[in-house]
Protein backbone atom coordinates (compact mmCIF):
# COMPACT_ATOMS: atom_id res chain seq x y z
CA UNK A 1 0.00 0.00 0.00
CA UNK A 2 2.67 2.49 0.82
CA UNK A 3 4.54 1.51 -2.03
CA UNK A 4 1.20 2.71 -4.25
CA UNK A 5 1.07 6.02 -2.70
CA UNK A 6 4.51 6.28 -3.30
CA UNK A 7 4.21 6.03 -6.95
CA UNK A 8 1.08 7.62 -7.07
CA UNK A 9 2.86 10.72 -5.49
CA UNK A 10 5.61 11.32 -8.27
CA UNK A 11 3.08 10.87 -10.48
CA UNK A 12 1.24 14.18 -9.04
CA UNK A 13 4.52 15.69 -9.00
CA UNK A 14 5.68 15.20 -11.93
CA UNK A 15 2.10 16.69 -14.06
CA UNK A 16 2.61 19.73 -11.77
CA UNK A 17 6.15 19.95 -12.68
CA UNK A 18 5.38 20.19 -16.21
CA UNK A 19 2.51 22.31 -15.91
CA UNK A 20 4.27 25.03 -14.24
CA UNK A 21 7.08 24.32 -16.42
CA UNK A 22 4.81 25.62 -19.75
CA UNK A 23 3.27 28.14 -17.53
CA UNK A 24 6.34 30.31 -16.69
CA UNK A 25 7.70 31.34 -20.03
CA UNK A 26 7.95 34.57 -20.24
CA UNK A 27 5.25 36.43 -22.18
CA UNK A 28 5.96 39.03 -25.27
CA UNK A 29 4.06 42.33 -25.01
CA UNK A 30 3.13 43.60 -28.51
CA UNK A 31 5.34 46.27 -28.30
CA UNK A 32 8.53 43.96 -27.83
CA UNK A 33 7.20 41.79 -30.56
CA UNK A 34 8.52 43.17 -33.77
CA UNK A 35 11.85 44.08 -31.99
CA UNK A 36 12.83 39.94 -31.48
CA UNK A 37 14.07 37.97 -34.19
CA UNK A 38 12.07 34.75 -34.96
CA UNK A 39 14.16 31.35 -34.65
CA UNK A 40 16.45 30.99 -38.07
CA UNK A 41 15.95 27.76 -39.85
CA UNK A 42 19.12 26.24 -40.82
CA UNK A 43 17.44 24.12 -43.66
CA UNK A 44 15.12 26.00 -45.28
CA UNK A 45 14.29 29.57 -45.52
CA UNK A 46 10.69 31.50 -46.16
CA UNK A 47 10.42 32.57 -49.64
CA UNK A 48 10.19 36.35 -48.93
CA UNK A 49 13.92 36.30 -47.33
CA UNK A 50 15.36 36.03 -50.52
CA UNK A 51 18.19 34.19 -48.53
CA UNK A 52 19.30 37.77 -46.73
CA UNK A 53 19.77 38.02 -42.97
CA UNK A 54 18.96 41.30 -41.79
CA UNK A 55 21.40 43.62 -39.46
CA UNK A 56 20.51 42.82 -35.61
CA UNK A 57 17.62 45.61 -34.63
CA UNK A 58 18.62 48.71 -32.18
CA UNK A 59 17.28 48.16 -28.78
CA UNK A 60 18.11 51.65 -27.80
CA UNK A 61 15.80 54.55 -28.34
CA UNK A 62 13.88 53.32 -31.18
CA UNK A 63 13.61 49.61 -31.85
CA UNK A 64 13.84 49.86 -35.56
CA UNK A 65 17.02 51.60 -35.96
CA UNK A 66 19.86 49.23 -36.86
CA UNK A 67 22.21 48.91 -33.88
CA UNK A 68 25.45 48.90 -36.59
CA UNK A 69 24.10 52.94 -37.50
CA UNK A 70 23.62 54.59 -34.16
CA UNK A 71 27.12 55.01 -32.37
CA UNK A 72 27.48 58.78 -31.59
CA UNK A 73 31.22 58.27 -31.71
CA UNK A 74 31.63 57.42 -35.03
CA UNK A 75 28.86 59.10 -36.37
CA UNK A 76 31.55 62.47 -35.15
CA UNK A 77 34.46 60.77 -36.55
CA UNK A 78 32.92 60.59 -40.37
CA UNK A 79 31.55 63.96 -39.91
CA UNK A 80 34.95 65.59 -39.02
CA UNK A 81 35.76 63.64 -42.28
CA UNK A 82 33.16 64.84 -44.41
CA UNK A 83 33.88 68.29 -43.29
CA UNK A 84 37.26 68.22 -44.43
CA UNK A 85 36.73 66.77 -47.74
CA UNK A 86 33.94 68.79 -48.80
CA UNK A 87 34.97 71.97 -47.33
CA UNK A 88 35.65 74.04 -50.62
CA UNK A 89 31.71 73.00 -51.61
CA UNK A 90 30.34 74.01 -47.88
CA UNK A 91 28.90 77.37 -49.84
CA UNK A 92 26.34 75.68 -52.01
CA UNK A 93 25.76 72.48 -49.70
CA UNK A 94 22.31 72.56 -48.77
CA UNK A 95 21.41 71.47 -45.34
CA UNK A 96 19.52 68.21 -47.38
CA UNK A 97 23.03 67.73 -49.10
CA UNK A 98 24.91 68.00 -45.68
CA UNK A 99 23.22 64.46 -44.34
CA UNK A 100 24.54 61.18 -44.02
CA UNK A 101 24.06 57.84 -42.38
CA UNK A 102 26.65 54.54 -42.22
CA UNK A 103 26.30 51.47 -41.22
CA UNK A 104 29.92 49.95 -39.39
CA UNK A 105 31.17 46.82 -39.85
CA UNK A 106 34.24 44.84 -40.97
CA UNK A 107 35.48 44.70 -44.23
CA UNK A 108 39.01 43.79 -44.45
CA UNK A 109 38.43 40.86 -41.54
CA UNK A 110 40.86 42.81 -39.44
CA UNK A 111 38.75 42.56 -36.74
CA UNK A 112 37.98 46.47 -36.14
CA UNK A 113 34.98 48.08 -37.99
CA UNK A 114 34.73 49.85 -41.13
CA UNK A 115 32.31 52.68 -42.56
CA UNK A 116 30.05 52.26 -45.26
CA UNK A 117 28.60 56.09 -45.97
CA UNK A 118 25.46 57.11 -47.38
CA UNK A 119 25.29 60.81 -48.60
CA UNK A 120 22.12 62.36 -49.87
CA UNK A 121 20.61 65.58 -51.33
CA UNK A 122 20.79 66.31 -54.77
CA UNK A 123 24.88 67.39 -54.48
CA UNK A 124 24.90 63.63 -54.41
CA UNK A 125 22.20 62.22 -55.39
CA UNK A 126 20.43 61.95 -59.13
CA UNK A 127 18.32 59.49 -60.95
CA UNK A 128 20.56 56.96 -61.73
CA UNK A 129 21.06 56.59 -57.71
CA UNK A 130 23.44 58.58 -55.10
CA UNK A 131 27.30 58.80 -53.79
CA UNK A 132 28.68 56.08 -51.15
CA UNK A 133 31.89 55.91 -49.42
CA UNK A 134 33.78 53.07 -47.88
CA UNK A 135 36.43 54.42 -45.09
CA UNK A 136 38.37 52.26 -43.06
CA UNK A 137 38.85 52.15 -39.53
CA UNK A 138 41.35 54.66 -39.75
CA UNK A 139 39.22 57.09 -41.90
CA UNK A 140 40.90 56.65 -45.07
CA UNK A 141 38.64 56.62 -48.00
CA UNK A 142 39.21 53.09 -49.86
CA UNK A 143 36.60 53.86 -52.29
CA UNK A 144 33.91 56.66 -53.67
CA UNK A 145 31.16 54.48 -55.22
CA UNK A 146 28.53 56.62 -57.03
CA UNK A 147 25.35 55.99 -58.62
CA UNK A 148 24.57 53.34 -56.65
CA UNK A 149 21.17 52.41 -55.36
CA UNK A 150 20.33 50.64 -51.93
CA UNK A 151 19.95 47.84 -50.43
CA UNK A 152 23.97 46.79 -50.74
CA UNK A 153 24.86 43.64 -49.55
CA UNK A 154 28.38 43.00 -47.70
CA UNK A 155 28.45 39.59 -49.03
CA UNK A 156 30.29 36.81 -47.05
CA UNK A 157 32.87 36.17 -49.70
CA UNK A 158 36.01 37.79 -49.94
CA UNK A 159 38.57 39.25 -52.53
CA UNK A 160 42.01 40.15 -51.64
CA UNK A 161 40.73 40.13 -48.41
CA UNK A 162 38.17 42.50 -48.65
CA UNK A 163 34.46 41.44 -48.52
CA UNK A 164 32.95 41.44 -52.09
CA UNK A 165 30.12 44.45 -52.39
CA UNK A 166 26.94 42.89 -54.11
CA UNK A 167 24.07 45.66 -55.63
CA UNK A 168 21.01 45.15 -57.77
CA UNK A 169 21.57 45.27 -61.21
CA UNK A 170 20.73 48.43 -63.04
CA UNK A 171 19.63 46.18 -65.80
CA UNK A 172 17.14 44.31 -63.20
CA UNK A 173 14.02 44.93 -65.24
CA UNK A 174 15.28 43.60 -68.12
CA UNK A 175 17.81 41.30 -66.44
CA UNK A 176 16.89 37.97 -64.85
CA UNK A 177 20.63 38.31 -63.70
CA UNK A 178 19.61 40.61 -60.97
CA UNK A 179 22.52 40.86 -58.90
CA UNK A 180 26.11 42.62 -59.55
CA UNK A 181 29.41 42.60 -57.72
CA UNK A 182 32.05 45.29 -56.75
CA UNK A 183 35.57 43.07 -55.66
CA UNK A 184 38.26 44.63 -54.49
CA UNK A 185 41.41 44.20 -57.06
CA UNK A 186 44.36 46.55 -57.87
CA UNK A 187 44.18 48.20 -53.69
CA UNK A 188 40.51 49.34 -54.41
CA UNK A 189 36.81 48.71 -54.81
CA UNK A 190 35.88 50.04 -58.52
CA UNK A 191 32.10 50.28 -59.81
CA UNK A 192 31.20 50.33 -63.79
CA UNK A 193 27.80 48.87 -64.87
CA UNK A 194 29.03 48.05 -67.76
CA UNK A 195 32.01 45.97 -66.46
CA UNK A 196 30.47 44.77 -63.45
CA UNK A 197 29.84 40.81 -62.91
CA UNK A 198 26.79 39.68 -62.78
CA UNK A 199 25.88 36.66 -60.18
CA UNK A 200 23.61 33.79 -61.12
CA UNK A 201 22.72 33.32 -57.64
CA UNK A 202 21.03 35.70 -54.52
CA UNK A 203 23.14 36.25 -51.76
CA UNK A 204 23.87 33.85 -48.68
CA UNK A 205 22.21 34.24 -45.53
CA UNK A 206 24.90 35.29 -44.00
CA UNK A 207 25.37 38.80 -45.96
CA UNK A 208 24.82 42.10 -43.89
CA UNK A 209 21.98 43.97 -45.65
CA UNK A 210 22.18 47.38 -45.70
CA UNK A 211 19.48 50.29 -46.06
CA UNK A 212 17.12 47.91 -47.20
CA UNK A 213 12.83 48.93 -46.34
CA UNK A 214 12.68 47.20 -43.17
CA UNK A 215 15.42 48.42 -41.06
CA UNK A 216 15.92 52.39 -39.97
CA UNK A 217 19.21 53.51 -40.20
CA UNK A 218 19.64 57.11 -37.84
CA UNK A 219 20.84 59.90 -40.09
CA UNK A 220 23.44 62.67 -38.94
CA UNK A 221 24.29 65.71 -40.75
CA UNK A 222 27.62 67.25 -41.25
Amino acid sequence: MTSNLQIYFVQITGIISLFFLHSCKPAISNNESDSIEPEKNTTELPADTMGIVKPTLGDQNNKNYSTLTTSKESAEKIKTFLHQKYLEDFDILKPADRKFSFFQTDFNNDGKDDYFVHLYGSYFCNAEGCTYLLLDNNLNEIAVLNNLYSPIYRSDKTTNGWNDIILFSPDILKDEQQYIKIAFKNGKYTYSPANAEKLDSIPSQNCIVMWDNKVSVKEFSF
